[in-house]
């Protein structure tokens, strides 16, 4: 046991120790997971980017068939159409490549291509056999995005087109469409991008695109107003009608410009706003935006008389009618007079004088104080008798007179006077009373005697005349002018005779006298003879027997 026991105390004990060679076995595993890491990362390095693309409905957009495309070159693909958690629209996913990453900036521009009629024509029929696609528009923003919202219709300008654009909001105009042109002296510049009413403001707002070079016709002084198809107006100044291009008067438009009192002015920067005027005349009316508001209390009928007719002096506008009535009229009672229609008058101080401008309002009101003191009232006048329409004219036909101006809804009350429509009523109301006290009913009655007769005498007339005509129409008397013809040509060649035979037949000459003589001797015979004619015509054969004696009966006459 104890040599046991010294045998195994002298046994050498094993020591563990970590195997420090590696098999070659485990290079091929380790070699294909690095080749699978590198064939990963570069099928992600060279995978391009994938976008998000929200529309209203999927139509025309089939997975792994729709394309996108930049300039008709595919850039994409299609890869998931779903439902988006709304339920509003649908998600659409795309994968692009590698080189479409730097087109997707924040202003990028998407809008499926298919077949479209609009007012710019046809476009899309290319799809008909090769199917829908998504168009891309790159932007100029260095700001990177992946989801976009898809347009509904393509846009009217690319955002890479150089331009400018602006910012229009109007009330009360009309409302224009996207693609509507934009003009300056008819010349088409540019177009509507976009239209959208922000029920907040109550007002329209557009966008509007002016193509370089004509952006810099654009300045600070530039007024923008509807120009849509033929605008025909009635009022004071007559008869006017404006028309425009023949796409605007089909669809409408804007158009801008610089009054002509005005200076250019300096150039816009890109977003700038404007307010965009119903018409050309009420853009230019803004220069006069500056004016005094009085009250003028009419007498006369205000009928014809509407707000915004003119103001003039001697032809010249200096103001425009504001409200007719301007309040409800104050009626006559126990206490107080009927005073008037009362009018709302604004007299522009731009029109008034050359820097009126530069004048504070007290100064004109004192010079209108003057003017009125002077005599200065207010008539209305018929400004077009085809539409009736009235205006206001300032004469100097009134009394002078030294106060203050009275005083209406805290506005100062200019003099008018009636001198114009209600005298000239007055006058042919006073006309018309005269020719009604007039008794003209004995005279309507000799009048009606003397028609009757006279339609008598024009019956014998008519009786006579026909008398005549018969009488000239039978044949003896349709003979008359040929014999008669014929006697004066036989007169006129013994008349011919006389004066070659006798020469002079005036009184003095002895021609005439012997002439005369001659005459007389045979009336002389003539009436001698007379008695001898007489008894031939009663007895021709008084020359050959005894007029007394009886005619001879022959014998054997006897029965």
């Amino acid at each position: 046991m104890e040599e046991q026991a010294e045998y195994e105390t002298e046994l050498p004990r094993a020591k563990m120790s970590w195997l420090r060679r590696i098999s070659l076995v485990w290079l091929v595993p380790i070699a294909a997971l690095l080749l699978g890491a590198w064939m990963v990362f570069d099928t992600w390095r060279h995978q391009g980017p994938e976008i998000t693309l929200y529309v209203p409905n999927a139509e025309g957009i089939e997975v792994g068939k729709t394309t996108v495309k930049v300039l008709s070159v595919n850039v994409g693909k299609v890869t998931d159409v779903e439902l988006d958690s709304s339920a509003h629209r649908v998600r659409i996913t795309a994968r692009l490549d590698v080189e479409a990453r730097k087109l997707l900036s924040e202003d990028s521009q998407f809008w499926v291509v298919k077949p479209r009629v609009d007012r710019s024509g046809i476009s899309g029929l290319s799809t008909l056999l090769s199917g829908s696609f998504i168009q891309l528009n790159p932007g100029k923003s260095e700001n990177m995005k992946e989801a976009f919202t898809v347009l509904n219709a393509p846009p009217v300008t690319a955002a890479d087109v150089p331009g400018l654009r602006l910012v229009l909001s109007g009330r009360s105009v009309k409302v224009l469409s996207v693609g509507d042109p934009i003009l300056y002296q008819n010349f088409e510049v540019g177009r509507v991008e976009k239209a959208e009413f922000d029920p907040e403001q109550r007002q329209m707002n557009y966008r509007l695109f002016i193509q370089r070079p004509y952006d810099r016709l654009v300045t600070v002084n530039s007024r923008f107003w509807v120009a849509s198809g033929v605008q025909l107006s009635l009022n004071a100044d007559g008869i006017k009608l404006n028309t425009g291009s023949v796409e605007s008067m089909l669809s409408g438009g804007v158009a801008f410009g610089v009054p002509e009192n005005m200076p250019l002015g300096e150039q816009v920067s890109d977003q700038s706003a404007f307010t965009l005027f119903p018409d050309e005349a009420s853009s230019l009316e803004r220069q006069f935006e500056r004016r005094l508001s009085y009250v003028a209390l009419f007498s006369d009928s205000v009928r014809g008389l509407k707000p915004g007719a003119p103001v003039e002096l001697r032809g010249l506008r200096i103001g425009t009618v504001g409200a007719v009535p301007y309040s409800i009229p104050k009626l006559e009672n126990k206490t107080r007079k009927y005073h008037g229609i009362p009018v709302l008058i604004h007299l522009e101080l731009g029109r008034l004088a050359a820097g009126a401008e530069k004048e504070s309002d007290d100064y004109w009101r004192k010079v209108i104080a003057t003017q009125v003191n002077s005599g200065m009232v207010l008539k209305l006048k018929n400004g077009n008798l085809l539409t009736g329409a009235l205006y206001v004219d300032v004469d100097f036909s009134g009394k002078p007179q030294n106060k203050a101006l009275a005083r209406y809804d805290n506005l100062s009350v200019l003099p008018t006077s009636d001198a114009g429509l209600a005298q000239i009523e007055g006058k042919v109301i006073a006309l018309l009373d005269k020719l009604n006290a007039l008794k003209l009913e004995g005279v309507l009655e000799q009048g009606g005697k003397t028609l009757d007769e006279t339609g008598k005498l024009a019956g014998d007339v008519r009786a006579l005349v026909k008398t005549l005509d018969d009488f000239a129409q039978q044949p003896q008397v349709q003979g008359l002018p040929g014999e008669l013809q014929r006697t004066l040509n036989k007169a006129e060649e013994t008349l011919k005779t006389l004066r070659s035979t006798v020469g002079d037949y005036s009184g003095q000459s002895s021609a005439y006298g012997e002439l005369n003589r001659a005459l007389g001797s045979l009336n002389q015979v003539l009436q001698e003879a007379r008695p001898v004619i007489r008894t031939l015509n009663e007895k021709p054969n008084a020359l050959l027997f005894d007029r007394k004696q009886e005619d001879i009966q022959p014998k054997g006459t006897q029965p």
